[in-house]
């Protein structure tokens, strides 16, 4: 009796515990998504100065400086490449604003031809009711979040790097975090990268427009799983159908794009990661969707380190290890 008891207990508290801990990410979001988007930034940082110190045989304090020289070219040069693309994509909203008038025209003028009657005068009144000022706003107050977020996130990372050179890891559960998270960066990063490359050299060989813009989402999507890449095919589809209409290069770009996406996301990477997180594919769903509902668009992109961090913290308390062996898909024996 006393053993049942103590079980119920234990659940309850385990359920308050995470309640209140969810609670407490969704308030303090604001503070904890830079600073862990720095902590993961950073766990790719420890190979690197290891690198330095053990191939170059350079002291650990300049294999410390070189790691954070190239972490601010890299910053400066991917900052550069988002604001061209985005320039490019404000240049151009003026003249796909006419193709879009100029494919709805001939869309009406199609099912009319089938006796389908479609006031385009309607159509058009209604697209010009649409809030696009506030919109505008949104977008606009979204990038100034975007930069001032990233700003931050810079000088975290850059901190958390120098201190890397003052202090080494010692506690035996955080080397296994810092170990599974940086393999698990370190292998996401290059995949999304590949992927990206091969994306950008079929997109610029068909000088699709704004591919540049398309490349730097198929790279940052890649990171969200499962979800990610499909939103990284889909998206490149109404500039494709704006500029070619539905043609071949329409269906070349969307068969071409989904086969890259198919082989490395699903063939090589799970072969290259292997079993590194121990996570099974429904727990990232579902927890996919569980970061994705506290922290937004950067809990997706956090999702399955996230999900690791916790599964290895679980694991470490006796009361919580049937949660661990749950979160990597075993049923564990006393239940």
């Amino acid at each position: 009796m006393k053993d049942t008891y103590d079980r119920i207990n234990n659940v309850c508290l385990v359920i308050l515990t995470f309640i209140a801990f969810t609670g407490a990410l969704i308030y303090t979001k604001s503070i904890l998504v830079p600073f862990v988007i720095s902590l993961f930034i950073f766990s790719v940082s420890g190979p690197v100065i290891d690198w330095f110190e053990v191939k170059l045989k350079a002291p650990r304090f300049l294999s410390v400086i070189l790691t954070m020289g190239i972490f601010i070219i890299t910053s400066v040069i991917v900052s550069l490449f988002i604001a061209k693309s985005l320039n490019t994509f404000i240049d151009g909203i003026g003249d796909y604003h006419l193709r879009f008038t100029l494919a709805l025209e001939s869309v009406v003028s199609f099912l009319n031809s089938y006796n389908i009657e479609i006031n385009p005068q309607m159509i058009k009144s209604s697209l010009n009711s649409l809030p696009v000022l506030s919109i505008v706003k949104q977008f606009s107050g979204g990038i100034m979040t975007f930069l001032s977020n990233t700003i931050l996130i810079i000088i975290m990372v850059l901190f958390l790097i120098a201190g890397e050179g003052v202090t080494k890891i010692k506690n035996n559960m955080v080397k296994q975090v810092h170990y599974k998270i940086s393999k698990y960066v370190a292998t996401k990063f290059f995949m999304s990268l590949i992927t990206a490359v091969l994306v950008g050299i079929l997109l610029f060989s068909l000088e699709v427009d704004l591919a540049f813009m398309f490349v730097i989402l198929t790279f940052l999507l890649n990171f969200i799983p499962s979800v990610g890449s499909i939103i990284a095919v889909l998206i490149p589809f109404p500039v494709l159908f704006l500029q070619f209409g539905p043609g071949w290069e329409l269906v070349t770009v969307m068969s071409i794009s989904s086969a890259i996406q198919f082989c490395i996301g699903n063939v090589i990477e799970p072969k290259i990661m292997g079993e590194n997180l121990g996570l099974h594919p429904i727990v990232i769903l579902l927890f996919l969707l569980f970061w994705g509902l506290v922290w937004g668009i950067p809990g997706m992109f956090l999702a399955v380190p996230m999900t690791a961090v916790m599964k290895i913290v679980l694991s470490k308390i006796e009361t919580t290890k049937t949660l661990a062996e749950l979160l990597g898909g075993k049923l564990p024996a006393n239940l």
